[in-house]
């Protein structure tokens, strides 16, 4: 039986992985195939509106609509950004984008947006949703742990329920999307600490990480805020989690993508008539099909004489 008919048959797929492998975190191909399978699906569940009693307001259980809990959700997140002053903005982890365009509706609308996230689909999906409803992000494919940036190049970076799934890997998360923060990381993660019964239940059962504040001081950042989020789902409540860096800031026209590998910035070259990207020094192409750019390590194909 294929992958995609477990997923079919409402099989979690993480955790066929984790009995297959014999393991109690969430792999990173787990993770992948996981979200690349459910593409799609958090547009269908705005789409459709269906209600569900699933949801908190300020710890206390509400039944709302899918398209009115994403407004009240977006809200609290606005609420969040005005307190900032910031020209750039990053999700990572955007999956299809549901949240990052609404975002891109409500808060500044001088700000350049960009997102990234492990699968491919949902990057698809998300480049269609946001055409939809005629906003703009740059999307690309990238990986958490080794993200295709500079440093300091996002004014605010956000995360909503990304780093979620990466049991044994918040630290190095953490490190790397500190690094390509300029003043900002803001986290609406999981919270085991602040959450519910039920939350703390369903963090033990899908392996979500826990105690996101402990390694954040651990690292000696600088936290600014710190509570249960105001609104989330009921069963896996998300804490507020705001780092303040306040890095010296780069004057550059625009973000450059640079190798997951090695940071070095990319060469554009258009072969095989799309645009791909090049590293001259780890000698890799980085592709791009149906108009996803591929920045991971596990998309990059040896090519040393690509450019010849």
């Amino acid at each position: 039986m294929s992958l995609k008919d477990l997923y079919d048959k409402n099989v979690n797929i993480m955790e066929y992985f984790r009995e297959r492998e014999n393991t109690s975190n969430n792999t990173l191909n787990s993770i992948m195939t996981s979200y690349d399978l459910q593409a799609g699906s958090y547009i269908k569940d705005y789409e459709d509106d269906n209600e569900s009693d699933n949801y908190h307001i300020n710890n206390e259980r509400i039944s709302l609509k899918s398209k009115v809990y994403k407004e009240k959700f977006i809200t609290a997140i606005k609420d969040v950004f005005d307190k900032f002053d910031y020209s750039t903005v990053l999700e990572a982890g955007v999956g299809e984008a549901t949240t990052l365009n609404f975002i891109i509706e409500k808060c500044n609308k001088n700000a350049k947006y960009y997102g990234f996230d492990l699968a491919p689909s949902r990057i698809m999906q998300g480049q269609r949703f946001l055409k939809k409803y005629n906003n703009s992000a740059e999307l690309i494919v990238g990986n958490l742990l080794q993200t295709p940036y500079e440093d300091n190049a996002f004014d605010i970076v956000y995360t909503v329920h990304s780093i979620e799934p990466n049991t044994d890997k918040a630290s190095d998360i953490l490190k790397e999307l500190y690094r390509i923060t300029n003043k900002y990381l803001i986290l609406i993660e999981p919270c085991y600490e602040l959450g519910n019964e039920e939350t703390k239940k369903n963090i033990d059962k899908h392996k979500y990480i826990k105690n996101l504040k402990a390694i954040t001081d651990s690292l000696g950042y600088k936290i600014i805020e710190y509570k249960l989020f105001p609104i989330g789902t009921y069963a896996n409540q998300p804490q507020l989690l705001i780092i303040e860096k306040n890095a010296k800031a780069q004057n550059k026209e625009a973000v450059k993508y640079c190798c997951p590998i090695c940071q070095n910035h990319l060469v554009t070259s258009t072969q095989f008539g799309e645009v791909n990207y090049f590293c001259k020094e780890c000698l890799v192409v980085y592709p791009v099909l149906k108009n996803v750019p591929l920045l991971t390590k596990e998309h990059a194909i040896l090519f040393t004489q690509y450019l010849e």
